[in-house]
């Protein structure tokens, strides 16, 4: 378990850091681009997004699950990775065009082919950067990604402000990866230079088609609402629907894929090693949980302050978005993990085909709220009500594989919402009290909240007796805090 907490400690410190550049690197980009140009590159971005799962194809997880890993097993994963890289490569470019007429937006061409060399370069950071989760090599992992964020990042900042529009975050997005393959091969152990194979092509193959097949539907399912809306309503509400589910994505993309390397790694040594994994899996959702619901909670309360601070005054129509996203991410919090269960057991089947069935609902979903009721509003809420109906099918894709505990679930989540309300109840007073004498953002109260409610959130914690108040980790900080208050009152 050692181990474990250190990887989470530096994975979690890279990503705290991966935010800081990205929220600097945001507000900056928000200042410099127009929503319609932002729009312009999430709708992009979209298409970029489902061409990527072909690229990647599962071969990361499969790497990082195999119990027997070979040379060839990694020379055919780069093999297949090479091959899917140049095709997809090719139709984006080629496509771009076509792409671009659909949207009435000439500037998509660019964007489109200038992101589409990202294909050429991933192979080479997908084989390497698995091999360094497999070994939980999350020191060097950390290390090398704050490097490539940083310089991606300076370099769009830097041209947006030279006045080079969408093509600035383009090219940005290939800087990134082209740094991120040479940090990490040069962060492996060995740094050979294994040539492409296919020789264990079968075995891949297995493996990859299933999570592929997948990943492609998620993708498709997650860009759904990017497409449709940028289709139906054009890009100004993207970019605001983006934005208000981007405070959301703070801590259910941003903070939670930090602890999915993590876990999904550490799940997968469990399970090589024949460990019981539902008391590890019920301590990971009981933590999850009680650091992401306070976490949705204040944000829900002062979102437009969030909103402002981040991103400046034209994005506070998102504002009434925000709450709602929120609610979504709460659902989501208390099944984020169970797919990087299920995958480390080797039950990629299971995953491919509740993704298959859930997926497809959730994109037609969001796609009828943005045809029929052309509102933001309405995209929202289609989302939580299925991010509420994919809870109870992951519970039951995982007692398949992993019976589940029900009585300790539950258990495990009421000290989690106990400590959510608790620490959320002086926030809650402060934001009516500013509402009462402000129009506009409550900054004072947003002000005292923050460290009211950190205060309230490790009293309770405490007082209710919450698991993560029992960990070595939570205890020793503790037990430092107590020794400096103490040579204070020296």
């Amino acid at each position: 378990m050692n181990g474990v907490r250190r990887a989470l400690a530096f994975s979690l410190l890279e990503r705290y850091l991966l935010l800081v550049v990205g929220l600097a690197s945001n507000m900056a980009i928000a200042r410099l681009l127009t929503p319609e140009l932002i729009g312009i590159f999430s709708v992009s971005l979209a298409f970029i997004g489902i061409a990527q799962v072909l690229r990647d194809f599962g071969v990361a997880n499969y790497l990082i699950q195999e119990r027997e890993l070979t040379d060839d097993h990694v020379r055919t994963a780069f093999g297949i990775l090479l091959a899917l890289g140049l095709v997809v490569f090719v139709v984006l470019f080629a496509g771009a065009p076509w792409i671009a007429r659909a949207y009435g937006e000439e500037q998509m061409v660019l964007t489109l082919r200038v992101c589409a060399f990202n294909f050429l370069v991933l192979p080479f950071c997908t084989v390497s950067l698995a091999l360094l989760r497999r070994q939980m090599a999350f020191k060097r992992l950390a290390v090398v990604n704050i490097a490539a964020t940083c310089i991606s990042s300076a370099v769009s900042v830097g041209m947006a402000f030279m006045g080079f529009g969408v093509l600035a975050l383009a090219l940005g997005s290939v800087l990134l990866n082209v740094v991120t393959g040479i940090g990490a091969w040069l962060a492996r152990e060995d740094r050979r230079v294994l040539l492409p194979s296919l020789k264990e092509w079968r075995v891949v193959l297995n493996f990859g088609a299933q999570s592929s097949a997948a990943g492609v539907v998620t993708s498709i399912s997650m860009d759904i609402n990017d497409l449709a809306v940028g289709k139906v309503m054009g890009f100004e509400p993207v970019a605001m629907l983006s934005r208000a589910q981007g405070l959301m994505n703070l801590f259910h993309r941003d903070l939670m894929s930090a602890i999915r390397n993590v876990a999904y790694p550490a799940y997968a040594k469990a399970a090589r090693e024949d460990q019981a994994l539902e008391p590890i899996y019920l301590a990971s959702v009981s933590n999850v949980t009680v650091i992401a619901w306070p976490f949705y909670g204040f944000v829900s309360l002062f979102a437009l302050e969030l909103l402002r601070l981040m991103f400046g005054s034209q994005w506070d129509a998102a504002a009434p978005l925000v709450p709602v996203f929120c609610l979504a991410g709460a659902a989501a919090a208390t099944i984020n993990l169970i797919a990087s269960l299920v995958l480390a057991v080797g039950r990629v089947d299971l995953i491919t085909k509740v993704e298959l069935f859930f997926q497809p609902l959730r994109a037609a979903m969001i796609v009828a709220a943005a045809v029929i009721f052309q509102s933001m509003m309405a995209c929202a809420v289609a989302l939580v009500v299925a991010f509420v109906l994919h809870v109870p099918l992951m519970y039951y894709v995982k007692g398949r594989c992993l019976p589940n505990d029900h009585s300790a679930l539950r258990r495990q989540l009421g000290l989690s919402l106990g400590v959510s309300l608790l620490s959320l109840v002086l926030p809650v007073m402060l934001a009516m009290a500013g509402s009462a004498t402000a129009t506009g953002p409550r900054w004072l109260a947003f002000a005292l909240a923050v460290p009211v409610c950190i205060g309230g959130w490790l009293v309770a914690l405490v007082v209710l007796k919450h698991p993560l108040a029992q960990d070595p980790a939570f205890l020793a900080a503790q037990r430092k805090c107590l020794r400096l208050l103490r040579l204070r009152d020296r």
